[in-house]
């Protein structure tokens, strides 16, 4: 993989005979063996990159939670919150590339189908990597030197749905997203560790009473109250990471 700066190389795969850009942070990548792969009407080249480690000199820790109303929750050990993604957006894509598909099946158009479900995955794609650049700019602004994610096999158990979102929940792939921050983290230095899910969005961060969210809104017995997706993230930064330790409260 590479980054995502404003710098770019340029390389030529020996088979398309065209030239394509590659985006590098300075010259602190090597190319290496290119995979040529002819799809439907069209060459992809699948090139090997070879980027040099960095390691962050920043303490910060970053909570980050994922969802479907929102794409993604992050929040910083001082409390700065912000959202990422467009959830609405989102379910609306999905609800139109499934109906289109609904009527290309009654028409029994297979390849039609599968050049949808491809551009469907190219758009969910393209989504995941503007989501996880923003957050990883957030990161390094924010001076933060690791990012927390909850453990990936946990995350569908814990995501919070509705009957109506349920077929949303099975086709977002939560693990893409995860992987795109841990690869552009690891590109700025930034650490990642997965944390035990459970209970993140229940348990208030004050006091450590669980409590189930209504609406949009968290509240606690002992006064406490905010937006509920900013709960899962605040307890992320300080839950036990897997196969590691938690964070002081």
């Amino acid at each position: 993989m590479v980054s995502s700066a404003r710098k770019w190389q340029k390389y030529t795969p020996e088979c398309a005979g065209t030239t394509i850009s590659l985006p590098t942070e300075k010259t602190e990548w090597q190319a290496g063996n290119t995979q040529n792969h002819r799809e439907i009407r069209k060459w992809t080249a699948q090139i090997a990159v070879t980027v040099e480690d960095k390691e962050s000199t920043d303490a910060g820790v970053l909570g980050v939670d994922l969802g479907l109303k929102c794409p993604a929750v992050t929040v910083t050990e001082t409390g700065k919150t912000r959202f990422f993604g467009n959830g609405r957006e989102n379910k609306y894509m999905k609800r139109k590339f499934r109906n289109k598909r609904k009527k290309l099946g009654k028409a029994k158009t297979i390849q039609a189908i599968r050049k949808l479900s491809n551009k469907e995955q190219r758009w969910m794609k393209d989504k995941d990597h503007k989501t996880s650049r923003q957050i990883i700019d957030f990161a390094v602004q924010e001076s933060i030197g690791t990012i927390r994610l909850e453990e990936l096999s946990g995350i569908h158990q814990t995501a919070r749905t509705s009957r109506k979102n349920e077929k949303n929940l099975h086709t977002w792939s939560f693990y893409r997203l995860a992987q795109y921050i841990e690869y552009k983290a690891s590109l700025s230095g930034i650490k990642v560790e997965y944390v035990d899910p459970k209970y993140t969005s229940q348990t208030c961060p004050e006091c450590k009473e669980r409590n189930k969210a209504e609406d949009r809104k968290y509240r606690c017995s002992c006064g406490f109250r905010t937006h509920r997706d900013r709960v899962g993230a605040m307890n992320i930064i300080k839950a036990p990471v897997v196969d590691g330790n938690s964070l002081p409260a």
